[in-house]
């Protein structure tokens, strides 16, 4: 086992944790309570096999914004940014999305199958997303939160206007709700957390 990686991986995980239980707002208490829940120990750690995706020339700009925000966590995710495995929906494209899209959109898996510990019907992750790009209405059945770590990003739920939520925020979804998001000129580096039902992927509205 990469004891380095599995202490770096438990820190990122404690610095979330502790920077969700220092604020309040929808959705904080069942993360929360659903992280406790989960196999951090030495038997459940994994290591993924790391890849990088074209979004991650912003991710220098990101971390250092989210220094701003919470010192302790931009430091926990520049430790172990080289071993994340960043993945992308398979059922995205730039024709669905927009030109240049999946060159700016990418998400890791902090705890689930492409993490650091499986997890149990439970994922805790970072997504990024490029400047000037939108993430249009989706929905799912797991319940999300999400704590956006650089600021200037606008969110729609329910098919609703977009607003712009500030530096460290909580965006939470309830399960099948419509959400969609929109980035200006940062990019946006956020956590995600789907508390349960988190076998079924994203869908596109139509």
């Amino acid at each position: 086992m990469n004891r380095d990686l599995y202490d770096n991986a438990h820190w990122l995980i404690g610095a979330i944790r502790r920077g969700l239980a220092a604020r309040q707002g929808d959705g904080v208490f069942e993360v929360l309570s659903r992280l406790t829940e989960q196999d951090l120990g030495e038997a459940s750690f994994q290591e993924p096999e790391p890849r990088g995706l074209a979004v991650l020339r912003h991710l220098p700009q990101a971390i250092g914004e989210t220094m701003l925000l919470d010192p302790d966590l931009a430091a926990a995710i520049a430790a172990v940014e080289g071993e994340f495995r960043w993945l992308q929906s398979a059922s995205y494209s730039d024709s669905l999305l927009g030109d240049g899209f999946t060159a700016n959109y990418g998400w890791v898996q902090i705890i689930g199958p492409d993490g650091f510990f499986r997890g149990d019907d439970f994922l805790l992750g970072l997504l990024m997303l490029g400047p000037h790009r939108h993430y249009r209405d989706h929905y799912h059945p797991a319940a999300e939160l999400y704590w956006p770590l650089t600021s200037g990003s606008l969110w729609s739920r329910d098919g609703g206007p977009f607003a712009e939520q500030p530096q460290g925020a909580l965006i939470w979804h309830p399960p099948m709700m419509l959400h969609a998001t929109k980035t200006d000129e940062m990019p946006l580096l956020a956590v995600w957390c789907w508390t349960k039902d988190v076998a079924t992927p994203a869908q596109l509205k139509t």
